[in-house]
């Protein structure tokens, strides 16, 4: 069972996981790592720790242009799921330009930051760690990647958690934290836990260090619960704190100190794994958006294959061999998008998010025949532009190309027009062989 369809809908690789052959392709540290599959296509074996941290490092460059160094005994960073919780954070503080945040614990890669810097340039990200190789190391990356004047790494003594980090005189508009999940050594290596005996092993290595993983003290839920409880003396310099958490229970024993404190929690999904994430915050002005509440998503996914599969689905839109890949992009970026007054944004050379806020696709043979008819009735003339805007749908477009064919596959995001990838698809199977013809036309006449 994937969650992917429930990751945040910023997330980049919601619909566009990382290719590994490309991407090793461009960063041969990976290559050695690829496990080849009986359908062709290749993997990783994610609980071989080096497959893991060249995977990470090639990631962060390719997409984010970060330069990391990771260290095989410290706790190496999903991309993936990092991306969910940042997103959800953004949400919170409602995409501020110049939030300043605070992240407790930031380990060895301070990838938390790294991202938050990247996705938001104006940001300004206090860090914290108790652990003397971390914040070297911590420090290195953020040097290496000129954040320095953005990120500001500070080690702590091992009993500190807000105390002598938070500076009493500033304000800070979120806090995030990652807290070591186990409660024990035993925990933390499998042989005791709260997973139930018919799910399987997990799929993953976990390389953390014990004081990254371990707290001695009643592991995560009584690492946040001293969160919540120190929160109170902070409450007027921080505008909503939060933290992941790794289990289930955790939020249902977490959710019960929130009696006289208003919170929210959410399902961070990704790939076969769930993390949860809680915020809660004392100021009375702050307000939670519908967009952070939960997902609900393991009842979601079940209703999704009744109601929601036709949509949820992303259709498939095959081109003629004789059409390379450059002249089907071109034919996207440089015609379609622009005809249909699509908003693009690029999430690689080969795939894009597209925002609508018209149906500009409907109707096209009766806009070309009438594009000014101020003597029809109202309820028959098309709307103008000085209609009120509002955003028809959110689809994800992935141009691809196997054994020499080309496809673009859409999915709908989300949008009132559920049904907009298939009339999408089906304008660009009507309207594509004309803009060809158009265009042998036009190149026969310059030649």
């Amino acid at each position: 069972m994937s969650f992917n369809e429930y990751m945040h809908v910023r997330n980049r690789y919601r619909t566009n996981p990382p290719d590994f052959k490309q991407l090793a392709e461009k960063h041969p540290a990976l290559k050695p790592f690829l496990i080849q599959k009986t359908n062709g296509g290749v993997t990783l074996d994610f609980c071989d720790a080096n497959a893991v941290q060249a995977l990470t490092i090639a990631v962060a460059k390719e997409d984010f242009d970060l330069d990391l160094e990771l260290s095989l005994d410290r706790l190496i960073p999903r991309i993936p799921q990092k991306l969910n919780y940042l997103h959800w954070i953004e949400d919170l503080v409602e995409r501020k330009i110049d939030a300043v945040g605070i992240d407790i614990g930031g380990g060895c890669s301070c990838i938390h930051a790294l991202l938050a810097l990247r996705l938001n340039p104006q940001w300004t990200m206090y860090v914290s760690e108790i652990d003397p190789f971390n914040y070297r190391m911590g420090i290195k990356n953020v040097e290496n990647n000129q954040l320095d004047d953005r990120i500001h790494v500070i080690q702590v003594d091992s009993s500190a958690l807000f105390d002598n980090f938070i500076d009493r005189t500033k304000h800070y508009d979120f806090l995030m934290c990652n807290p070591p999940f186990y409660s024990d050594s035993m925990e933390s290596q499998g042989l005791t836990n709260t997973r139930k005996s018919d799910r399987p092993p997990t799929k993953s290595i976990n390389t953390a260090a014990p004081i990254e993983s371990i707290y001695d003290q009643g592991g995560e839920v009584e690492f946040v619960k001293r969160m919540i409880h120190e929160s109170r003396t902070y409450a007027t310099n921080v505008r909503v704190f939060t933290s992941q958490l790794g289990k289930k229970s955790s939020l249902d024993q977490i959710k019960k100190c929130f009696q006289d404190i208003r919170y929210i929690d959410t399902e961070l999904c990704q790939g076969n794994t769930m993390r949860w994430a809680v915020a809660w915050t004392f100021d009375e002005t702050f307000h939670f958006s519908d967009q952070c509440q939960s997902l609900k998503a393991l009842k979601a996914l079940k209703k999704a294959k009744k109601k929601n599969e036709s949509h949820r689905t992303p259709i498939s839109i095959p081109f003629d061999s004789k059409y390379s890949f450059d002249f089907i992009k071109t034919y996207l970026e440089t015609h379609l998008f622009h005809e249909l007054n699509l908003k693009s944004t690029s999430l690689s050379s080969y795939a894009w998010i597209i925002d609508a806020y018209e149906n500009s696709w409907s109707h096209q043979r009766r806009r070309r025949r009438h594009p000014i008819d101020n003597d029809e009735p109202p309820s028959k003339r098309l709307k103008s532009n000085d209609a009120p805007v509002m955003k028809v749908c959110s689809l994800q477009a992935r141009l691809d190309e196997h054994e020499g064919i080309c496809s673009l596959f859409l999915l709908f995001v989300d949008g009132t027009n559920t049904d907009a990838a298939n009339q999408i698809g089906q304008y660009i199977k009507n309207q594509f062989p004309i803009y060809c013809q158009n265009h042998e036309e036009k190149t026969l006449t310059i030649a």
